[in-house]
């Protein structure tokens, strides 16, 4: 029995057969093993006239395929589906980073869409009663006692931190918009 390689675009499956089957390429009995470890490593291959090709370097990107004419790894996405891309990974970032934390008064306070509503709904407390006292458990759970202009104070803090990231989200989105290149688009990212 023979080992037969069948080669569609990117994918590969190999069979056993006593007669040569059509469209196939017979695996050679010394290449066997090496067919079969490109396969479990998913390390790109081709079989040409006998021989096994590897891919020149490693895929550079999920999204690479190798294209064995010019020898080399190419992005077959289009800009559009790049940008999209892109842009859905500026919006996980924005969200990990609107629910995250803020600083307000050298104090680290949590983000996250429970703590927002409890810091407006204690700001609005505040603005009703100038005597407002509480203490708060800041991102570290250590805590502060918040009077009625802390507390304010806090929540201005809240909001100008949520309009500075989604202002951030709108710059990158537009960057996106205007990249002309694949490069540029993936060059995009949220700042640290």
């Amino acid at each position: 029995m023979d080992y037969y390689l069948i080669q569609n675009g990117g994918e590969r499956t190999v069979l056993r057969s006593d007669a040569p089957v059509s469209g196939a390429h017979l695996i050679p009995d010394e290449l066997i093993h090496a067919v079969f470890s490109c396969m479990d490593s998913g390390v790109p291959f081709r079989l040409l006239d006998g021989q096994l090709e590897l891919a020149s370097d490693l895929r550079p990107t999920l999204h690479a395929t190798y294209d064995w004419g010019r020898r080399t790894w190419v992005d077959a996405r289009s800009l559009a589906d790049v940008r999209a891309q892109k842009w859905a990974e500026i919006k996980d970032a924005r969200t990990l980073a609107e629910f995250g934390q803020f600083v307000c008064d050298g104090s680290v306070y949590d983000a996250s869409e429970r703590s927002q509503h409890r810091i407006t709904r204690q700001a609005r407390a505040a603005q009703l009663d100038p005597h407002f006292s509480d203490v708060w458990t800041l991102a570290d759970n250590s805590h502060r006692i918040l009077t009625a202009p802390d507390m304010l104070a806090v929540e201005a803090a809240m909001l100008h931190h949520i309009a500075s990231v989604h202002s951030t989200a709108r710059a990158l989105r537009s960057a996106i918009e205007g990249a002309s290149t694949t490069a540029e688009v993936e060059g995009i990212a949220w700042p640290d």
